[in-house]
């Protein structure tokens, strides 16, 4: 089988919802995912071994070595091709007949994504306490950590579930539930951003990834190998590292990002009775 055919089979194709993912990370993913394929590995163990790259980076991220940097920043690399490769071996396995769908194995996935790069921000702080004695690292990976978990999307779902589960025909008789749901899972709105937008809506997509997700993995990688090679620097009379440059966006745009999110929901949630 030619690498034509397992892209085919394995990716997203027409379905991806990225532009990270779809011109950097799924040109390397595939090479892992056929290696995988070869060594009968399974998508849950494909996910079981991200999260051990996901945890193994958490060790480096609290020194600041730069050999220790370099390796955290590997593990992380490593963390998130794993990611892609878990649903890449699903979509194989299911294709050719190997495998049925499974919502425990989506779920474990999704548990895993949902709570990886957010920890990851928060050890970054707690390095940073450790090498410079900042203590407003520590509070501001805090920040980041809980805005990159996207608690008011989360509780919107449970509330929305809740909903659905007293009330199942709720969904037929109010318009709005389906544009609510539609905004939860918007994977078709960014799948249509990419396929089918004008180059205005990719460039503007293409600059939200590279802020929030998955932008802020490759952000912090290059964060972490900027301090491996360069270290420490002055700036505005503080002795700073781009880790640290790092949290400040990431505190801050997150923070933002939740504040809005919070409001846009009990907005949308007002019009449901």
């Amino acid at each position: 089988m030619n690498l034509e055919r397992y892209r085919q089979l394995c990716q997203k194709n027409e379905s991806e919802n990225y532009l990270l993912d779809k011109y950097i990370f799924r040109k390397i993913s595939i090479y892992v995912t056929i290696l995988f394929i070869r060594l009968n590995i399974t998508p849950n163990q494909a996910t079981f071994l991200s999260l051990l790259a996901c945890l193994g980076s958490l060790y480096f991220l609290l020194f600041h070595s730069a050999g220790m940097l370099i390796i955290a920043a590997l593990l992380i690399f490593t963390y998130y091709i794993l990611d892609h490769v878990d649903g890449e071996l699903a979509r194989y396995y299911i294709q050719t007949g190997r495998m049925k769908p499974s919502l425990s194995g989506h779920y474990f996935d999704v548990l895993v994504h949902r709570y990886s790069s957010n920890i990851m921000v928060l050890f970054l702080g707690l390095g940073i306490y450790r090498q410079l004695g900042y203590e407003s690292a520590v509070l501001l990976g805090f920040i980041a950590c809980i805005g990159i978990s996207s608690f008011p999307n989360v509780i919107a779902a449970q509330v929305i579930a809740g909903k659905i589960a007293n009330d199942r025909d709720v969904v037929f008789h109010q318009p709005e539930m389906n544009r609510i749901l539609l905004d939860i899972e918007k994977k078709s709105q960014q799948i249509q951003e990419i396929h089918g937008g004008s180059l205005f809506q990719k460039a503007k997509k293409l600059m939200i990834e590279l802020f929030f997700f998955p932008g802020h993995i490759v952000l912090l990688i290059l964060a972490l190998l900027g301090d491996a090679l360069l270290g420490n620097f002055v700036l505005g009379g503080q002795l700073v590292n781009f880790r640290l440059l790092f949290l400040l966006v990431m505190a801050f745009i997150y923070t933002a990002k939740t504040v809005a999110q919070s409001i846009l929901w009990i907005n949308k949630l007002k019009n449901l009775a």
